[in-house]
Formats: structure tokens, C-alpha cells, sequence
């Protein structure tokens, strides 16, 4: 491609400059962002998508990286890319609890502009050798063809926790004495499943966006053999300066099998006393959180979000921030929300963390884009990781007051339904 052997003769005629840090960036023709990043054999790898497919950015190789969720002032016109688990200590392998970086080349796409960018970064190490891990990577680079998808058959199938210790959990959550300290618990399930096939994550991902449009899309590699990736409809918050957006996306209901159906269960999440308080809950206490670094917060009216399998009441919130507030500082005000945790979050943290029978790692953490002008993170649900033949499929559902067991379970069910289709061939 015309713009990468442009880029390779522009990195050899480039001079240091004191700073440490250059970015040059150059148009690119229309192109599959996962199809390019599925060709290419180097490390990490990364991808982000924002709702309605608007902008996507793909990611490889690394220039710089952190354990923390700030962007230095030497870095002020870098876009790290990375997130941070749900609990203290990820127990996945090759993902830290928090991990950014900052990509050696990312092609961020948005609208119909794809734009190449290529970063270095020397501070570190000595220009020399950026220049020359640079050029070894452009001339590794590989020609992308289709993404093609197609099922495999399953071999076993596993559920932590199973149907009967579901139960059970869901049982002493809503027992009147739990509920007198601790009013939703959000349990999770992992659905192990090990096919015949190694799966294509590139393409499991490609097709998994296009049936849920309205969702974030993420795949994030560290190392070749495991990749973390998802379709989530929640997002934690987007920040343009001070400005900062964020959402209450709790209570779910089934899509119909009809229009008429379908409005039913609209209507019964909009209605119904049970999904109110679930939604008013979580709603509560970002409230409460956001006004410890915020000015002034607003909200828009209550609505129904609608997926490919299943439908979320949602309320949107918006907050002018005070100076202090970095995403450092959101990030540990916000997150996890009640709709991953629960209310209130030590409670509920601590009974996820003495009764969950799996580690949740990044799942239900926080996933996006760090920078010092614009920053955007998704609630990493709806989401797999995957290793060669086997894959775990991550489901939660907020467990509250008249919550029943047999009702949360399907709802699970539902949440896996699309990438379970996708992989088998087979919904739940």
C-alpha cells in the first residue's frame, strides 16, 4: 500500500527532535480494519469501535506502555489504548489488572476518512533503535484479504456456576436479611465452551458487531494466545474536557417475536416496579459518585435500548467536571458501576469475590481510549476470551428484590445468545 512505503521513506529521513515523541500521520484509502489487523503476526494487537460503526481505530505493535490510567505531559497529543479489570488483581493470563499503551501504528477510521498513524517514542530508549523496530514492523506487514466466518461443532460445554448453585446464590441474595445491607448483587456466569475448530477472533468479532450496531466493539490481544473481545451497549464515559457523559444501563428484557411482543417487553421494562428499581439503583449511585468530582450533572429522560437478542432501560447523564477529576480519578469514582457490581459496591464486591466459582478478570472491567483532550472507555460485558479451540462466554444479570432464578438464568441465556450462534451455529 502506497502510504506505508510512503512512510517507510519518510521514517528514514527523519531527524529527532528534543521532545522524545513524534507523530506522523497520513491518509489511507477505504479498507476492513479487523481484516488488516487478522493479516498482520506482530504484538499487541488492538481494536475499538465506537456505537453506529461512526469511527473505529485498529492498533499493532508497541511503542510505550503503563500500569496506569494517565497519559503524561510529554505524551500530551498521544492516544493510549488498554483498559483495567473488574477486581483489584486480573488472574488472566498476559492481562495486568491495568494496561495502555500507546500503539507504534494505529489506523483510526472516521466517517468514511481513514487516517495512518504512526507513533515513536524515544525518551526510553534512542531514536536509532525506534526507528529501526519501526521499519522492522512496516516491512512485516501483510496484505489483508476477506474476514470469513463460519460455526464450528461443540464438543463440551461447561456453566460456573451451574443452574443449581445459580440458584442457590440468587436464593441468598434476595433473602429479606441480605437485602437489609445489600439491596443488588450482579452475578455473572462463564460458559466454557471448547469446539472443533481453532476460532477466528477476528472474525467472530466482525460478524458479532454487525448484528449489534448500536453497541462498542473491542478486541484486545496482549500476546498471541489470548484474545479478549465483545459487543457491549454500556458505556462508562466519554470525556471531552471537562465535559463528561455517562449512562444508567440496567434492567432486561427479551426482543419479541413480534413488533407486538417486542413492545410488550418494552413497555414491561418502562413499567414494571422490578426493572425501575434495578435501573434506579445503579442510577443512584453513579449520582452519588459523580458528584464527588463534578460541578453539576444533568439527565435526559428514560428510554429502551435495543439490542440484536435483548432490550436495557437506559437513562443518560451529563456532568461539567472539576479540574482535579483525571481519568485516573474516574476512573476509580465510577467504575465498577452497580450494573456490573451492585449496590452498595463493598457489599456487593465482596460477596462476587467469596462466591463467584471463576475469576472475572477484564470481564465487566473498563475498556478504551486514554487522552488528554478526549478519553472513552466501555463496561467490558457481553464478551468472550478466547484461546486457540476454547472460548468463555461472560454473562451477568442484576440480582435484586423478587428476583426469581429460573427468570435470571434465561436472561443469561439470552445475554450469550449472538456469540453463541455465531460460534456453534446453535443459540442457547
Amino acid at each position: 500500500m502506497l502510504a506505508f512505503d510512503t512512510l517507510k521513506h519518510t521514517l528514514t529521513t527523519l531527524r529527532a527532535n528534543d521532545e522524545g515523541y513524534i507523530s506522523i500521520h497520513m491518509t489511507l484509502p477505504p479498507m476492513s480494519l479487523l481484516a488488516w489487523l487478522k493479516a498482520q503476526h506482530q504484538f499487541p494487537q488492538i481494536y475499538f469501535g465506537d456505537k453506529d460503526h461512526q469511527g473505529e481505530v485498529a492498533c499493532l505493535g508497541c511503542a510505550w506502555q503503563t500500569n496506569t490510567p494517565h497519559v503524561p505531559t510529554h505524551l500530551a497529543k498521544a492516544r493510549l489504548y488498554g483498559g483495567i479489570g473488574f477486581a483489584d488483581a486480573s488472574q488472566w493470563p498476559d492481562f495486568p489488572h491495568c494496561q495502555f499503551m500507546m500503539p507504534r501504528l494505529e489506523i483510526r477510521r472516521q466517517g468514511k476518512i481513514l487516517k495512518l498513524v504512526c507513533n515513536l517514542y524515544w525518551a526510553e530508549s534512542d531514536f536509532a533503535t525506534e526507528i529501526s523496530k519501526t521499519l522492522e514492523l512496516l516491512a512485516n506487514l501483510t496484505e489483508p484479504t476477506e474476514l470469513n466466518f463460519s460455526p464450528s461443532k461443540p464438543l463440551a460445554r461447561q456453566d460456573l456456576p451451574n443452574q443449581h448453585d445459580w440458584q442457590k446464590l440468587v436464593q441468598q441474595i434476595t433473602n429479606p436479611s441480605f437485602q437489609q445491607h445489600t439491596a443488588k448483587v450482579v452475578l455473572s456466569r462463564q460458559t466454557k465452551l471448547t469446539l472443533a475448530n481453532e476460532i477466528d477472533h477476528h472474525g467472530l468479532l466482525d460478524q458479532w458487531r454487525a448484528l449489534n450496531p448500536n453497541c462498542f466493539s473491542f478486541l484486545i490481544s496482549w500476546s498471541p494466545q489470548v484474545h479478549f473481545l465483545g459487543c457491549t451497549p454500556e458505556r462508562l464515559y466519554l470525556r471531552t474536557g471537562a465535559r463528561l457523559t455517562t449512562e444508567s444501563l440496567a434492567g432486561t428484557m427479551p426482543r419479541g417475536a413480534n413488533q407486538d411482543d417486542d413492545q410488550q417487553n418494552s413497555e414491561a421494562l418502562l413499567n414494571l416496579r422490578k426493572f425501575k428499581r434495578e435501573n434506579q439503583l445503579v442510577l443512584d449511585d453513579i449520582m452519588a459518585h459523580l458528584q464527588q468530582v463534578s460541578y453539576d450533572i444533568g439527565l435526559d429522560s428514560i428510554g429502551v435500548l435495543k439490542l440484536n437478542q435483548v432490550q436495557h432501560l437506559k437513562q443518560r447523564i451529563h456532568a461539567y467536571l472539576k479540574p482535579e477529576a483525571s481519568d485516573h480519578a474516574l476512573l476509580s469514582t465510577l467504575h465498577p458501576t452497580p450494573a456490573v457490581g451492585g449496590t452498595p459496591r463493598d457489599n456487593a464486591l465482596q460477596f462476587i469475590h467469596q462466591h463467584e466459582p471463576y475469576q472475572r478478570g477484564w470481564y465487566a472491567g473498563a475498556v478504551g481510549v486514554l487522552s488528554q483532550q478526549q478519553s472513552q472507555f466501555a463496561v467490558a460485558i457481553r464478551s468472550a476470551l478466547v484461546r486457540s479451540h476454547e472460548v468463555c462466554l461472560f454473562a451477568g444479570a442484576g440480582i435484586v428484590k423478587g428476583s426469581l432464578p429460573s427468570h435470571e438464568w434465561q436472561e443469561l441465556e439470552h445475554k450469550i445468545a449472538t456469540p453463541l450462534q455465531l460460534l456453534t451455529g446453535n443459540a442457547p
